[in-house]
């Protein structure tokens, strides 16, 4: 052990007693590495805000799923007129038609563009027209009609398009808030290691402080008693000043470093919240740590997030250039209806045309059903619907403009990917360059104690000045805080390290997480 050490800690211990109440009166919260990732994880703001995005982005997807809903139709109407008789065929002098109408349809959509409709019309006419032969007279028909694309819209249209990419855009945003998540962790782990340094160093310019102290009373004693120069006490004097404007520096560090970490690990300002002193409890190890940069490179290509979601948006741009190609072809569909009618109520027999009632059928709704289910009248086709714009310019332009779009995210996922190897090699070259530091920083700060304890012990012979000791002090204090500046460098290299193999940390390799919104055909 160093034989400055004992001095050095024994100065700590004073300064430590002696130092103010208010520290030691403010609420304390006792805090481990994985206690503030829970804590970050719980009830960190920008996670509790970027969780939505997904929650909203699966509504899209379910809102896109409804295209496969049954559509339910219905028309209740009630119609009456009254007209007088303009020719002798009128029926009455006045006549009066009342209508009732019921229908009702259901229209299903199916993977392939296939339309199904089915329609049930149903109506009751009352009249006073003697040439009416059912009054009330009930008219029911039921219609099936089958639609099937054959060309433009076949492979994909633009519901099934708008499904596939909101799934795309679902999955964007899961990615989103993974990489948000991942952020924010290294954020509490960079932010717990700059507080450890923070109090590092604290604790460093305070012990300085305490030699430059302990120094100024040795060298008045040595004035009273006529062996050192008033001058020399001056100086010390100075050097006291001086390192105690270090210490409020480094006060105020460490109050920066508490207040962004609390901004991390708690959900919102309280009153309570600012004046609490967080103290870690962890003491991660400095010890070199072994990587592999072509294993992390290959997992950095394959796992981060913001690469993933580069993939979906180039896979929703291929979608829509597909559906682009689809909406320029003619639009060819094939169309088949079946359908029966009937016709029910009371049924009147005249002599002759218009003449007395000779014979009432008495009837009613259900007749007309029996023939309509009976299929007495039934009816039918099948043909081809054929439309193509004569030059098609529009569909053209759209499948053009899709491909270029297509192109272009080929394009931005190849310049991240390349981004994102920059990104992984400097972070492994600063993983390696950070402990070359802290190994170069700690063989300077050992050197350093030795060298102030050499001064010491000449100074106390008298075979060295006050100006040297005050030198070593010096730079034993940039010393042991290029050494602490190392160490958190270090440790931080090796969350970023960790973090480029997942999500981005913010640099030019990290693209911003979008959605891609779903094309539209071509007319």
């Amino acid at each position: 052990m160093s034989p400055l050490r004992p001095v050095l800690l024994a100065v700590t211990a004073t300064l430590a007693l002696s130092g103010p109440a208010t520290a030691q009166e403010r609420p304390t919260l006792e805090l481990g590495l994985e206690d503030a990732v829970k804590r970050a994880l719980e009830s960190n703001v920008d996670i509790a805000v970027g969780k939505f995005d997904p929650e909203a982005a699966a509504q899209d997807v379910r809102g896109a799923r409804g295209i496969y809903d049954p559509l339910l139709t219905s028309t209740l109407s009630t119609f009456s007129a009254t007209s007088e008789a303009q020719n002798v065929f009128a029926g009455a002098a006045n006549v009066e038609t009342d209508v009732k109408t019921f229908d009702f349809g259901v229209s299903q959509y199916f993977w392939k563009g296939t339309v199904f409709d089915v329609g049930f019309d149903n109506s009751k006419t009352d009249t006073n027209s003697v040439f009416a032969s059912y009054n009330p007279e009930y008219e029911s028909r039921l219609d099936l009609r089958l639609t099937q694309p054959l060309l433009r819209d076949f492979k994909v249209d633009a519901q099934r398009n708008q499904l596939r990419v909101a799934k795309n855009n679902k999955a964007i945003s899961d990615l989103g808030f993974r990489q948000t998540v991942l952020q924010t962790v290294a954020s509490v782990k960079r932010s717990y290691y700059n507080l450890i340094a923070a109090i590092d160093n604290l604790d460093a310019r305070r012990t300085n402080l305490a030699l430059a102290k302990k120094l100024l009373d040795e060298n008045q004693i040595k004035v009273r008693v006529g062996t050192m120069a008033p001058l020399d006490v001056v100086a010390a004097e100075a050097e006291v000043a001086s390192r105690e404007e270090q210490v409020i520096n480094a006060e105020n560090l460490l109050g920066d470093a508490e207040d962004a970490l609390k901004r991390l690990i708690f959900p919102a300002t309280t009153p309570e919240m600012w004046p609490l002193r967080v103290v870690p409890t962890d003491r991660p190890s400095d010890q070199p740590t072994t990587i592999d940069g072509e294993t992390a490179l290959r997992a950095a290509l394959e796992n981060r997030s913001d690469i993933q979601a580069a993939r979906k948006r180039l896979e929703s741009a291929s979608f829509n250039a597909e559906l682009a190609s689809s909406g320029s072809l003619p639009a060819l569909d094939l169309v088949a209806t079946y359908g029966n009618s009937g016709i029910g109520g009371t049924q009147f027999e005249r002599d002759g045309f218009g003449g007395e009632v000779t014979n009432v059928l008495e009837g009613g709704y259900s007749d007309a059903l029996d023939k309509v289910f009976g299929r007495d009248n039934p009816t039918w086709s099948v043909g081809v619907n054929f439309s193509y714009p004569i030059g098609n310019r529009a569909g053209k332009a759209q499948k053009a403009r899709a491909e270029v779009t297509r192109q272009q995210q080929e394009a931005v996922l190849r310049r991240l990917e390349m981004a994102v190897a920059a990104e992984v090699r400097v972070a492994v070259r600063s993983v390696e360059s950070n402990y070359k530091r802290v190994e170069s920083t700690r063989s300077s700060r050992v050197l350093a104690e030795r060298r102030l304890d050499a001064e010491q012990k000449k100074f106390e012979a008298g075979m060295s000045t006050n100006f040297f000791v005050t030198q070593a002090q010096r730079d034993l204090a940039d010393a042991r805080v290029a050494e602490l500046t190392a160490i958190a460098d270090y440790r931080k290299s090796i969350v970023n390290f960790e973090l480029v193999q997942e999500a981005g940390i913010g640099g030019s390799g990290s693209a911003a997480i979008v959605t891609v919104s779903a094309g539209a055909t071509a007319p």
